[in-house]
């Protein structure tokens, strides 16, 4: 796993501090205790200079709202938790077994301590995703081989998510579990580039249709119990890309085909994260997912706030460079 180094200047760090501890639109029934498993998508943006740019849904419902991922750490802690909250255990560049071996030994610990009411895991792209970065060095030999491939994928992540939402549920009976629908790899630009040809065309259809089977059983879990609920990325994802090149967005308008660094943009430079708007809608899913199920009680974003705070993002992290 890659390590992270502290990129952010130490004046931001104590404003984002001094939110946190502010609780800046609160919560109207008190903290909410919160606990992630994830890939970079969950993984706090202020410690990587690619994503810098921007910040995730956790560091945003960490100072914009009550909601509590543990202490903020700027120090490394060592592995596999590192910098961050303490409750964060998301990593860059993690698959769902990476998950399982690397951050839910600790997140169930905490569950199991009762610090944790809710639990968050969003993962299995990067599954997906590498598969299809291998394939550019080495190619498929033919459909059939290819369909076995992300069959076999699927599985492992329908498997790993399965086993994460059961370990801990059963490490205490009071938590309560999101789970993330993952998004299609068509919508993302990286993963455009790589489906430049038809062959890879076709890749990104096979791996869209068994996202598509892993979403459903996702759906289907947290329809089996009173205490599971899903954040529907996914099925968010595909009405926006039905939006066309871009979206009205509180009166702004977000692009949603160009990449680059610019809040207006729903993906960052780099084609493969999303931008401050985009972390703003992930955040008001999770929202909505425990409010609707568990009556969190924990007050969503509007469209004037998230982009208000995509502003405020840009502006900091390009005058404390």
């Amino acid at each position: 796993m890659t390590k992270r180094n502290a990129f952010r200047p130490m004046s931001l760090d104590t404003l984002e501090q001094r939110l946190v501890m502010n609780g800046h639109v609160p919560s109207a029934h008190g903290p909410v205790t919160v606990g992630a498993l994830g890939d970079s998508y969950t993984d706090e943006y202020k410690f990587y200079p690619v994503q810098n740019h921007a910040r995730n849904w956790v560091e945003q419902l960490a100072t914009s709202r009550k909601v509590s991922f543990g202490p903020l750490s700027n120090a490394s802690r060592g592995e596999p938790r590192n910098q961050g909250y303490a409750q964060d255990w998301a990593r860059a560049d993690a698959t769902s077994s990476g998950m399982i071996a690397n951050q839910l030994p600790g997140l169930t610990q905490q569950v199991a301590a009762g610090k944790v009411a809710y639990a968050s895991i969003f993962i299995g792209g990067n599954d997906f995703l590498h598969y299809l970065q291998g394939t550019v060095a080495n190619p498929p030999t033919s459909p059939a081989v290819v369909k076995g491939q992300l069959n076999q994928i699927a599985q492992t992540v329908g498997h790993n998510i399965q086993t994460a939402v059961t370990t801990l549920l059963a490490a205490n009976n009071q938590v309560k579990v999101v789970v993330a629908t993952i998004p299609s790899l068509s919508t993302i630009p990286l993963a455009k580039v790589l489906a430049s040809s038809p062959q890879g065309q076709a890749l990104i259809a096979g791996v869209d249709q068994a996202l598509s089977a892993i979403n459903a059983g996702i759906r289907a879990a947290a329809g089996a119990t009173d205490r599971v609920a899903v954040s529907d990325l996914a099925a968010q994802a595909t009405q926006l890309g039905s939006a066309g090149a871009s979206a009205p967005f509180d009166g702004t308008t977000i692009t949603l085909t160009t990449a680059s660094n610019d809040y207006h943009s729903f993906f960052l430079a780099d084609g493969l994260h999303v931008g401050s708007v985009a972390q703003g809608v992930i955040a008001n899913s999770f929202i909505n997912a425990i409010d609707t199920k568990f009556g969190a009680h924990v007050s969503p974003f509007t469209q004037h706030e998230i982009v208000a705070n995509a502003a405020r993002i840009e502006r900091q992290t390009h005058n404390l460079k």
